[in-house]
């Protein structure tokens, strides 16, 4: 079986604290007994390697960018013990001198000492503890992984990286040079790559960097771009009390919609398909109010918690292409995606996926009258007809699917009852349930596993394995079922009519520092012009 590499990408904080919980989840799930069954292919996002030392490593082929100051104690490095060239040297030619590092909480300090064995069982008090995304970081990088932008420090209010404008001039500078180039060596790398996988947040900087770094994809590489441009779930202004505030607050909203505005015109040019996430329901000008899950109490204040979501669900729909069972590749996913030039697509995400404990998948299915996911892709409500979709369905037991034929009882009236397993299960519900629909499902025997350093952001009403528990008995949940797509179709047009119908209220003379870092009215009209034409390829009743 060939390997299939990805290289991913990720530009930004926010991005970067969903793909701390991405590379947790990856790590934590590796079996080094061998007495597991691995259902997914790791050789797909991880490459093998060696230290200066000549010890072996395996590492996620992974590019990342921050801003200087927002490593905290990780290496830009990466973090993997290298040879020591002091040793070489007399030790009385060497004065070493140390500067003190930044605080490590007591789950860093953790994972080197001698308590890393009895990590999974200590509780950690990370929800306060957490200043940025390396404080809960469990795997160590390559060392080309890890990319700083040293013209920006994280946190200085006086000088934001907070414009399209400033992101591309980045990319122009030796950054972007050294950045394409650490993009090669990954590549020459590999046997048979898929493509590249993006997360990025598109509503400052690094939306520029990201969308010259996917531009540079599409003119250097004929591999697939699957990107996701990322919206935070809270921003510090999103609560102003002063008039000053206020004023400052509709500033860094009317900043961010640009942002996202320019980031959705191009990724419809460059990238093959792109699929905006956000755990707020409106995206901008504010997040909005959070997407509510059964059974599931998060802080959307928390990057933290937020976060943990659409990591869940991009190692879910990531599945597609990493399963060793699957035949899709990304280029398959993009492919089927994208009809008619609708390379926009929305995400949806079901967790937990609500079964009770004591109940059977064909009588939950029968019965239920609520969605089995909510959208996470902003401003947009998923329709429930004229759909392509691809669903992932992960962790529910083939002994959950139906009843033993003598104890089916009402079961047996069910055409659901022929269902021979959870797949055909599935597919016969998405079928009844969309019309002039096309749903491919692909189901993953393993649940998400929720190790540390995962939130504990479940209810007590779920067991140790995520389903609604019918008994008093309150136990801690390691691992939940839960469900996650990909949706394209007509419905699509709302968000597109939305954000650009906002973004045409903003006045391009208040855009100052566009303006400073050349973004011209007319480059500007026009990329609006660009957005309003996308929209129309979801406007015209195609037939499925």
């Amino acid at each position: 079986m060939s390997t299939r590499e990805i290289l991913t990408l990720q530009f930004g904080q926010y991005s970067n604290y969903i793909g701390a919980h991405f590379w947790n989840i990856q790590e934590l799930s590796f079996d080094y007994t061998g007495t597991s069954k691995t259902e997914c292919n790791h050789d797909i996002l991880y490459r093998e390697g060696l230290t200066a030392a000549g010890e072996v490593t395996y590492t996620p082929r992974l590019l990342l960018v921050d801003l200087k100051g927002s490593l905290k104690t990780l290496p830009a490095s990466g973090g993997l013990e290298e040879l020591n060239l002091e040793e070489n040297l007399p030790w009385d030619a060497v004065e070493k001198l140390e500067q003190p590092g930044p605080s490590k909480n007591d789950f860093i300090k953790d994972i080197n000492s001698e308590n890393a064995s009895k990590m999974e069982y200590k509780q950690y008090n990370l929800e306060q503890e957490i200043d940025t995304w390396t404080d809960y970081l469990y795997p160590r990088f390559h060392s080309r992984t890890v990319n700083v932008i040293k013209e920006y420090q994280s946190g200085n209010a006086n000088e934001s990286f907070d414009t399209n404008g400033s992101g591309r001039l980045i990319w122009k500078s030796d950054f972007g040079e050294s950045f394409t180039d650490n993009i090669r060596k990954y590549v020459e790398e590999c046997d048979s790559m898929q493509g590249f996988q993006v997360n990025f947040d598109c509503t400052d900087g690094f939306a520029g960097l990201a969308l010259g770094c996917i531009e540079h994809l599409s003119d250097e590489y004929t591999k697939s771009i699957l990107a996701y441009p990322i919206i935070a779930s809270h921003y510090s202004d999103n609560s102003p009390y002063t008039e000053k505030e206020r004023e400052i607050s509709n500033l860094k909203d009317s900043i961010r919609l640009v942002n996202i505005a320019l980031s959705i015109e191009e990724l419809s040019q460059h990238a093959n398909l792109f699929v905006p996430l956000c755990t707020g329901d409106k995206g901008w000008r504010k997040p909005g109010n959070p997407r509510l899950f059964d059974y599931v109490n998060y802080n959307p204040e928390l990057y933290y918690h937020s976060s943990a979501l659409l990591a869940s669900a991009l190692d879910t729909l990531s599945q597609k292409y990493r399963h060793k069972g699957s035949i899709h590749t990304m280029s398959d996913i993009c492919a089927d995606m994208t009809g008619y030039g609708r390379k926009m697509a929305a995400a949806t995400l079901g967790i937990p996926f609500a079964l009770n404990e004591s109940e059977y998948l064909i009588d939950y299915l029968n019965k239920t009258t609520k969605p089995l996911y909510r959208s996470i892709t902003p401003s947009c409500k998923i329709a429930t007809d004229k759909l392509f979709q691809l669903i992932t369905v992960r962790g529910i037991p083939e002994s959950y699917l139906k009843a033993p034929m003598k104890e089916a009882k009402e079961q047996m009236n069910l055409a659901a009852y022929k269902c021979n397993n959870i797949k055909e299960m599935f597919e016969l519900y998405f079928q009844a349930n969309n019309l002039i629909s096309a749903t491919n499902v692909t189901v993953c025997e393993k649940a998400l596993e929720l190790k540390t350093p995962y939130p504990c952001i479940f209810s007590d009403n779920l067991n140790k394995y995520g389903f609604v528990r019918d008994n008093n008995h309150v136990e801690k949940t390691i691992s939940c079922p839960l469900i996650a797509g990909y949706h394209n179709g007509n419905f699509m047009a709302d968000m597109i009519e939305k954000l650009h119908r906002d973004v045409n209220r903003i006045k391009f003379a208040k855009l100052h520092k566009f303006q400073q870092e050349g973004l011209e009215f007319a480059d500007y009209t026009e990329s609006l012009n660009r957005l309003a034409e996308f929209k129309d390829y979801y406007e015209d009743d195609f037939e499925l």
